[in-house]
């Protein structure tokens, strides 16, 4: 597992990690101790047993992550979900948290600093069907992205609406993402109860892009 290096503007109290998966481990029955009933019921879902390696790895290296935040063990920490099904934490502990996964890769994402998003997704699949869902009408109008950069637009797209806790197919037209000078993207919308958010793109293995979005509310992280 490796801590993603990340713009020097973005709170310091802000972690992504990037795991890299391996689907012949043996250690699996370890991170499976870890879930919450709950978790392993999910997990039992998944037909392919590289989807079940996905969600019980991944979920098993965010418990550890968490679990020094709070000083907890992994398997006693209280991981619910808001209205909309995104995974949280009780609001006083004051932590954020979003994953994602695909291919061989996970990205976790901490942050004391505002609500956060993230996504990873492989880039040699076809997009060509995606654009109506995607565009807004600003986004069309300039032109900024195309079939080279979709990818980009997507993952930036989907962390934003992660971050906010929403549901992503139904918002993605709504949200305008524009570049700024300094790497990061000016996130446009028109809707007055959704706050303030900016977005990043950040270092993603070969054949993958990855980015994360942190909306502008402010709590503290404290290293324990």
């Amino acid at each position: 597992m490796k801590r993603l290096h990340l713009p020097e503007v973005v709170p310091a109290a802000t972690e992504i990690w990037l795991l890299e998966f391996d689907f012949d481990s043996k250690q699996l029955i370890d991170d499976w101790s870890l879930l919450s009933v709950d978790e392993q019921i999910h997990s039992q879902c998944f037909r392919q047993h590289e989807d079940r390696v996905r969600g019980i790895v991944t979920r098993a290296t965010l418990r550890r992550l968490l679990a020094k935040y709070l000083m907890l063990p992994p398997y006693k920490i209280p991981i619910e979900k808001n209205e909309f099904g995104k995974p949280r934490l009780p609001a006083y502990y004051g932590i954020e948290f979003n994953v994602s996964h695909t291919g061989d890769f996970a990205l976790i994402a901490l942050s004391a600093k505002g609500e956060i998003g993230v996504d990873i997704e492989y880039c040699n699949r076809d997009v060509n069907n995606l654009w109506v869902h995607v565009l807004s009408s600003e986004e069309r109008a300039q032109g900024i992205w195309s079939n080279r950069n979709f990818i980009d637009l997507w993952v930036i797209k989907e962390s934003v609406l992660k971050a906010l806790g929403f549901g992503i197919s139904e918002h993605l037209p709504a949200i305008t993402v524009l570049p700024n000078n300094d790497g990061s993207y000016r996130v446009i919308h028109d809707r007055r109860d959704w706050t303030e958010i900016k977005a990043w793109s950040i270092e993603a293995p070969a054949h993958y892009a990855a980015a994360f979005a942190l909306t502008n509310q402010h709590n503290y992280l404290t290293d324990n």
